[in-house]
């Protein structure tokens, strides 16, 4: 019985003294320059307002590292170089063709949507940063990787 007692003592002291569990690693957030799947139009704006419908639910977005593709009813067509600057504020693309940027934008990912708006033109510092409005505006759901 006294040995029982005894570890039941030292089961007790040791276990009391056990260190306390890791803190759980909190999941890490998007990173805002990882664009990269096939994505489907969920709103399409111009200047406000909501484009109709039939015009973009076919539509798919392709983005793979520097390049968007525009696909209607699922066919890939030519790319469109995309370069991304995820530490401006918003984080802000361009979109160029043949070497010359034909559209300026702002970007938010949040939780598998992406939210662009830009406007057509070439220098970066005119892009659209509210990315509740613009000229154009694109909300996207991420269809897969």
């Amino acid at each position: 019985m006294r040995v029982r007692v005894l570890l039941f003592v030292v089961s007790a002291a040791v276990l009391g003294f056990a260190p306390a569990p890791l803190p759980k690693r909190e999941r890490q957030g998007e990173h805002p320059n990882d664009l990269t799947g096939v994505w489907r139009f969920v709103r399409c704006e111009t200047n406000g307002v909501l484009d109709d419908p039939s015009t973009f639910t076919n539509y798919r977005i392709e983005i793979r590292d520097t390049e968007i593709h525009f696909m209607p009813n699922g066919e890939r067509r030519g790319g469109v170089k995309m370069v991304l600057d995820p530490k401006a504020s918003p984080p802000s693309f361009t979109w160029s063709l043949e070497g010359r940027v034909y559209c300026v934008g702002s970007y938010r990912l949040v939780r598998g949507e992406l939210t662009m708006v830009f406007a057509v033109g070439s220098r970066l510092e005119d892009r659209p940063k509210d990315l509740t409005n613009g000229p154009h505006r694109y909300v996207l759901r991420r269809v897969s990787r």
